[in-house]
């Protein structure tokens, strides 16, 4: 399939949801995918916009709040109903469940563990133990910037095999962007002058990649999380209370495999 074969059916597919969903929205994490299925959208109706965000380092959010205002964007936040944890070889993360309907989108946040900074953030007290609540869910269909060549640090390969999934609780997931790869949304992002995060991506020997140093990602939180992890040992040192503390991972909520129905055959 050519690049122009899947812009074409990109916005085919949104023409389609568009003409058969009551209210639709977008999920934009203002990541390079998100914001090419926002153009997508956005260029052929204006629909409302579903960012979830943590409520510190705000310098991770100057390039999404710089478009919203360019853009005018109607954004959308609400709390999680629930957390839990997940932790691969490398990498440890905080798993918030939205209400979709009567049932939960899984969306992760990756920690970094730094203990170095002026306000240091306490994954456990205010990332995992954060807020939750629910709310009168009103969306009937959901653009995202999934695509089938992404992957995940902890559960590897997260293949698509399907533009749409329906009945993800009483909404569906429309995936406009399934066929591209990374050239792809570079592409996109390139030909239609749509602004890019630079402090978050970096142009190498003629290829955009995401930098290495997670400072502007907001995809990952800079925080101390050593007394949640189950590879840090019994007793962990704690920057907060400035004393050693017990290890109390077996007493959090850890996240099953993530099994989206919609990402199998």
């Amino acid at each position: 399939m050519t690049y122009e074969q899947k812009v074409d059916g990109a916005k085919a597919l949104v023409h389609s949801c568009l003409q058969n969903a009551r209210n639709p929205a977008i999920m934009c994490s203002f990541g390079k995918d998100s914001i090419v299925v926002l153009h997508l959208v956005m260029s052929i109706r204006r629909l409302k916009v579903i960012f979830h965000r943590e409520p510190f380092q705000h310098h991770k959010y100057a390039y999404a709040n710089r478009v919203m205002r360019d853009w005018d964007l109607h954004v959308i936040d609400f709390p999680p109903v629930a957390t839990a944890l997940s932790e691969g070889e490398s990498e440890l993360e905080v798993v918030n469940y939205y209400p979709n309907g009567n049932s939960t989108v899984y969306l992760p946040t990756g920690l970094r563990q730094d203990t170095t900074g002026p306000n240091l953030v306490c994954a456990l007290s205010e990332i995992y133990l954060k807020p939750t609540g629910t709310i009168n869910y009103p969306f009937d269909l959901v653009f995202h910037g999934h695509k089938s060549s992404d992957s995940d640090p902890i559960v590897g390969e997260i293949k698509l095999y399907a533009d749409i999934a329906n009945g993800v609780g009483h909404s569906s997931a429309a995936f406009p962007i399934r066929h591209f790869t990374d050239d792809d949304v570079w592409r996109y992002i390139e030909e239609n002058g749509l602004p890019i995060h630079e402090e978050r991506y970096e142009k190498v020997d003629g290829r955009w990649r995401e930098k290495q140093d997670k400072t502007y990602n907001p995809d990952y939180i800079s925080c101390c999380y050593a007394c949640m992890s189950k590879k840090t040992g019994n007793n962990v040192y704690c920057p907060k209370f400035k004393a050693t503390v017990s290890n109390v991972s077996d007493k959090l909520n850890w996240a099953p495999p993530l099994n989206y129905s919609y990402l199998k055959r």
